[in-house]
């Protein structure tokens, strides 16, 4: 499993096949009755940001996507089958919104007994132009449904995508849906993701019960208050220039860059282990030296992505994730100092991320504690560990991707696979931001490099 550039997605010829809603589908959702339960604090800040895009004549990139090779002839009907099960079991994937008259989101959901599914065959041949049409189109938060699945089959094997609205799912959504999806295929009905999966418009539920109990005294408050006070009333910003003007977004760009391998990924968590705490501390360790390395940078801070997943949710639909800060001093470059500020700053920032980020903000904003551009696309930080995720027999190459939209800052994804540890960053689209992400990635993983000589010196 790896994150790459939606460029980099490059199937071997095959025939391109659909599967799309019937049209008795179709007249259900356009009849569906509206839905008590609107969009999650995520889907509603989502929505606007599409609608504002959609305004202004652009096309529509907030979108994710994943694929997979599967090594057998695909059985169409089967197929088929499979993703109508799919689909019927997430009453997520079952909704969709319109716009009311007020101007609110309106959720929408079809009945599971009302979705049947059809496989055309495609008359592109490029796969890669193919999804780029089709994703803009129907994987948005007004169609029905907000996803589109598809494969490019030949003889022996077929490659198959899943592409989401993001108002429907994350980067765990779509690798879990895959495997799902095949697993229905395969008749796995024992598997945990065919049988076990909660409701993400329970989880929006409760998500609005929690953001009601948040005060201004509670801990993640505080939390927030402290990082954000100390950086200046805003996450602070990627630390090289990245070539903007006017600070206005451009297009992206995407950078990857690998940190360690399996082995030298091993000895960092040996080494956070020996310092009390885990790798998420390392990385975000080798991070902030590097923004003192290259910026004189003595403070780090950064909004972070956290997994709101629990119990019946563990593998279900939906976007499931919170935000939360993360902040400490960088008092030097020496890596077990710097480590020591992080694993307690870590463990805070876990703590806050136990209540909704859209209730606290709310609260410091009301305050006049922040900046409002707190709450634009921030800088962030995600780190994702691929290795825990289930795998479908008889497959290979399970990449994820997103839609290469816009943006003014250089936010970072890092991952764990089996064979070490990555980060990736989508930037703005310029020579300027190209050389500065380039030398920042380099000064991490020189970094990383000392952390894991460290680790052998404490051993």
């Amino acid at each position: 499993m790896r994150l790459i550039d939606d460029d980099d997605w490059s199937p071997e010829p095959g025939t391109i096949l659909d599967w799309s809603p019937s049209a008795a589908t179709l007249a259900a959702a356009a009849a569906a009755p509206a839905h008590p339960v609107g969009p999650s604090f995520l889907q509603r800040d989502h929505i606007s940001a599409v609608l504002v895009q959609r305004a202004d004549g652009r096309v529509h990139r907030g979108y994710t996507c994943s694929t997979v090779h599967v090594d057998e002839s695909l059985d169409i009907d089967r197929m088929t089958t499979a993703l109508t099960e799919f689909l019927g079991a997430h009453e997520g994937l079952r909704s969709s919104f319109r716009i009311g008259d007020d101007g609110q989101p309106i959720r929408y959901v079809v009945d599971a007994a009302d979705i049947s599914l059809v496989a055309t065959p495609s008359e592109d041949t490029d796969p890669l132009a193919h999804l780029d049409r089709r994703l803009p189109t129907e994987a948005v938060f007004d169609t029905f449904p907000g996803c589109a699945v598809g494969a490019v089959s030949r003889p022996g094997s077929f490659d198959l995508y899943f592409g989401i609205d993001h108002a429907y799912g994350d980067g765990a959504s779509q690798v879990l849906g895959l495997v799902e999806i095949l697993a229905r295929y395969r008749g796995d009905s024992a598997s945990p993701l065919v049988t076990t999966h909660g409701s993400h418009i329970d989880y929006i539920t409760d998500e609005y019960g929690r953001a009601g109990q948040v005060t201004p005294d509670s801990e993640s408050v505080a939390r927030w208050r402290h990082v954000l006070t100390e950086s200046g009333g805003r996450i602070p910003a990627f630390p090289l220039p990245l070539g903007l003007e006017n600070d206005e977004p451009q297009p992206v760009w995407f950078a990857e860059q690998k940190l360690s391998d399996a082995e030298d990924t091993d000895r960092l968590v040996a080494l956070a282990k020996q310092h009390g705490t885990g790798l998420t501390a390392v990385l975000h360790t080798a991070l902030a030296i590097a923004g003192r390395l290259v910026d004189d940078r003595e403070w780090y801070a950064t909004a972070t992505v956290l997994s709101s997943r629990t119990g019946e949710h563990m593998a279900s639909q939906g976007w499931y994730v919170n935000f939360a800060p993360l902040g400490f001093p960088v008092p030097s470059t020496d890596f077990a100092e710097v480590l020591a500020q992080a694993g307690p700053a870590v463990e805070a920032m876990k703590r806050a991320s136990a209540d909704p980020v859209h209730a606290v903000l709310g609260i410091l904003l009301m305050q006049g504690v922040i900046d409002p551009s707190v709450v634009v696309s921030p800088q962030m930080v995600n780190l994702l560990d691929f290795r825990w995720f289930p795998t479908a027999p008889n497959t290979r190459d399970l990449v994820v991707f997103t839609g290469e939209g816009r943006t003014r800052n250089a936010s970072m994804w890092a991952w764990r696979t089996a064979d070490g540890l990555h980060i990736g960053t989508q930037y703005p689209g310029n020579p300027v931001a190209q050389e500065s992400v380039t030398r920042f990635f380099a000064t991490v993983r020189d970094v990383i490099a000392t952390a894991v000589a460290l680790e052998g010196e404490v051993a």
